[in-house]
């Protein structure tokens, strides 16, 4: 006979953020592809931000696990991100569990944690920035087209892929490179209470694993998803024993139903191989690539072969 177990009005929260990081809201698309920052769900800063917001806001959780699974990406919205889970953070526990992969712009939205736990093979760090901006000149000039654009101001076309960076504007892309991870630094330090003028040897993009990284500090524990529930509870000052339940809501479910993070395992039945070269189409010349371009990222490095 199964023992009752004593209830509580308050509950612990979760919010996900999985996929590359952007600007605007978030997109499941059609199909999952292989691809480690074009394929996939996208984490949308419109989104996520409205859910913490909220999640602030209840006095009635007791604290919060931030379930995180991404590479990075946007370097904006990652710093929107982070500074929401920051001021959370200063009312409440707040809990990171990361996924396989929580790195670059996925590291920088948990920082602000008080406590991050991962598994030992989780992929993190990647504490860096990269950016970069083409230029499509040549190209149009073999095809015969020719651009023309108006601009107002002496840096306009700063972003723009219509002409080769001048010098004056390659100093002013690295100064910005600089500073965002100058930036990205900082927010580790206050974080995760490091010197951050010793950052750099743990940094400059590197990547570790949870076991790797435990032993530079950037994480402070390993456990699965109900380790960290149990984390979270005893943060909030819960006696934790087998005769209390512990309440957990997903403050972001999909059909009205509380839902774990989605077991990390292979889909079953792979996409068709026109469906996948529509949705790389899509994802090349629609909206997820042109959001990155230009600007500085907090993106892990990756290599793509075709």
């Amino acid at each position: 006979m199964e023992k009752s177990r004593r209830r509580r009005k308050q509950f612990i929260g979760v919010v996900t953020l999985e996929g590359s990081i952007m600007m605007g809201p978030s997109r499941q698309p059609p199909i999952d592809l292989p691809l480690p920052f074009l394929g996939g769900s996208t984490a949308g800063e419109a989104t996520l931000v409205r859910l913490l917001r909220q999640a602030e806001e209840m006095d009635d959780m007791a604290a919060l696990i931030f379930h995180v699974d991404s590479g990075g990406g946007s370097a904006l919205a990652s710093d929107l991100i982070g500074r929401q889970i920051e001021r959370i953070s200063q009312k409440k526990p707040v809990v990171v569990y990361m996924g396989n992969v929580a790195a670059s712009g996925g590291y920088y939205v948990s920082a602000a944690a008080q406590h991050i736990m991962c598994q030992q093979g989780t992929i993190t760090g990647s504490i860096g920035v990269i950016s970069g901006r083409v230029s499509t000149k040549g190209l149009y000039e073999k095809l015969n087209v020719h651009q023309a654009s108006l601009q107002r101001g002496a840096r306009a076309g700063l972003y723009q892929d219509s002409a080769p960076l001048t010098d004056e504007e390659r100093s002013i892309f690295w100064a910005g490179i600089v500073n965002n991870y100058e930036q990205f630094k900082q927010v580790v330090a206050n974080g995760r209470q490091l010197p951050v003028e010793e950052l750099d040897a743990i940094c400059e993009g590197r990547v570790w694993t949870g076991r790797q990284a435990q032993a530079h500090q950037l994480v402070d524990s390993f456990g699965d998803f109900v380790d960290a529930v149990y984390k979270a509870g005893e943060m909030a000052g819960w006696k934790i024993d087998d005769g209390t339940a512990l309440p957990v809501a997903n403050l972001y479910p999909r059909d009205g139903r509380y839902i774990l993070p989605r077991p990390f395992e292979a889909k079953e039945t792979p996409p068709a191989p026109e469906d996948a070269l529509l949705e790389l189409g899509r994802m090349l010349f629609g909206e997820t690539l042109p959001v990155l371009d230009g600007r500085p990222l907090y993106l892990m490095p990756f290599y793509l072969k075709f």
